[in-house]
């Protein structure tokens, strides 16, 4: 189930430029593109006349030209030209979608437009706050959504599947801990005077034991910021130490498939380019680990006939308070959501 009264990160800001690009977001297809002003605008990618892609035609200044039959629609949607015929019907109209451009990252709302908060956004500042630096990236996976979800509520597996970066035995030892607050689930782990996880190491240089955080962040919804922190055991000092922000959002293409925007956004060694570089690398690996896993998952969930196959643990506290809060959102749009019928003259 999609929750459509929500912002989901369709692309890079400077993905997006004088060219149509498509994407698609809990199964709807989109079209992208700037304006002669710069302005991100986004439309449906169906042409209302026989739902062609707006897509694989032109951007003719500020208007998309199907490729079909070249029919002409504005920024709002409107049909401007239709080649041969003076008299446009009101129904020749396509959907014009909310966007927001912040933090890097471009944003569409995929609901009801009246509807639109931009107050909704995840609080994803650090992207792009003076004295951080954000280095990142995109993933196709083909997995459902909220198995990425799931993976980033429940670090336990890092354990296991990132020993060689972030990963160690300090996280399955020590238990970890959640809250829900509103729309949101929080869940964090304290980890003191433990081995740092090889990737720490080669960031900061540890030669001893450090004392760790790993304080996690759900908001709806498919958003998850982690704040992990790691400083020598017993010393509270960030010059001997790191902190960086994991910043996450996962949107649905379809139900089997996702776009996962990421990056690490540190507030230490600024200047340091290589030092960028081989964290962007090192973070990347691990996160090509969680898409192996997570796309195998998806194929054996989908060849699972039996009614309740899952059991879980503790460990899933997060996960499941976060799948709730989809499910209960994504319900009340449905049931809200009136159908639109179009009519052609």
């Amino acid at each position: 189930m999609f929750i459509k009264n929500a912002w989901y990160v369709a692309a890079w800001g400077n993905e997006i430029g004088r060219h149509l690009t498509q994407r698609w977001i809990t199964g709807e297809p989109l079209v992208l593109f700037r304006t002669e002003a710069g302005e991100v605008a986004v439309l449906e990618d169906r042409c209302a006349h026989r739902r062609a892609s707006l897509s694989k035609g032109n951007l003719v200044g500020d208007a998309v030209q199907c490729g079909y039959h070249g029919i002409t629609f504005d920024c709002s949607g409107k049909c401007t030209h239709i080649p041969g015929q003076d008299k446009i019907p009101p129904a020749m109209q396509v959907r014009r979608y909310p966007v927001i451009e912040k933090w890097k990252w471009i944003w569409v709302w995929m609901g009801d437009p009246d509807k639109a908060d931009e107050s909704l956004l995840p609080e994803f500042q650090y992207n792009d706050m003076p004295g951080w630096l954000a280095t990142g990236g995109c993933l196709k996976v083909n997995a459902n959504y909220q198995l990425l979800t799931d993976n980033l509520l429940d670090l336990t597996h890092e354990t296991y599947v990132h020993g060689k970066t972030i990963g160690n035995s300090a996280i399955v030892e020590t238990p970890m801990e959640y809250r829900v607050e509103g729309n949101e689930v929080h869940v964090q782990r304290i980890m003191r005077n433990t081995p740092p996880p090889p990737l720490f190491k080669k960031v900061r240089g540890f030669t001893g034991n450090i004392d760790r955080w790993q304080v996690i962040r759900f908001q709806m919804p498919a958003n998850v910021s982690i704040d992990a922190r790691g400083y020598p055991a017993g010393v509270d000092d960030l010059e001997q130490g790191m902190r960086w922000f994991s910043i996450n959002s996962i949107t649905p293409i379809d139900e089997r498939s996702s776009l996962y925007f990421w990056t690490i956004t540190r507030c230490f060694a600024l200047d340091d380019d290589n030092l960028t570089q081989m964290i962007n690398d090192q973070i990347l690996k691990t996160f090509l680990e969680d898409v192996e896993v997570l796309e195998a998952q998806q194929q054996l969930i989908e060849t699972d006939t039996r009614a309740n196959p899952d059991i879980s643990i503790r460990a899933d506290s997060g996960a499941i308070s976060a799948r709730r809060i989809v499910q209960r959102l994504a319900q009340a749009d449905a049931t809200q959501a009136q159908p639109v019928e179009a009519s052609v003259n």
